[in-house]
């Protein structure tokens, strides 16, 4: 997992990426604030490369999401969608949700509280969760 640091020198934004079967799995964990949200979106962008045909952004060891991230999270989704791809958002953290809620972004987000629960989704299957 790479990490990027703030100017105190602390590891503040953890981010990595698998693919399976053409679905990419975003990982990210550590606070998404104005000093990292410009890492965070990139990270989001180069998971398009390839042309996968889903995309599951893991945020659920994130601990601080700000403005930046909710906006670098909301241009990501337009992007997915104009290039026709899936895009599930995976977290149970309520400081995560929270901010999705009182934003309104959580209607046009896919959120699911797991990637397991975000891999239901993808292939169909019902599940109980959002």
């Amino acid at each position: 997992m790479r990490r990027f640091g703030g100017n105190d020198g602390r590891d503040r934004l953890g981010l990595s990426t698998t693919s399976k079967a053409g679905v990419v799995l975003a990982t990210v964990s550590g606070e998404i604030d104005l000093a990292t949200a410009h890492a965070f979106a990139r990270h989001l962008e180069s998971t398009l490369a390839g042309a996968p045909s889903a995309v599951i952004a893991d945020l659920d060891e994130v601990t601080f999401l700000s403005s930046s991230g909710l906006a670098a999270l909301q241009i990501f989704a337009h992007a997915a969608n104009s290039a026709g791809v899936a895009f599930c958002l995976v977290s149970a953290q309520r400081t995560v949700l929270r901010h999705l809620q009182l934003t309104g972004l959580d209607r046009n987000l896919t959120i699911k509280p797991t990637v397991a629960g975000a891999r239901t989704w993808l292939s169909g299957k019902p599940t109980p969760d959002r």
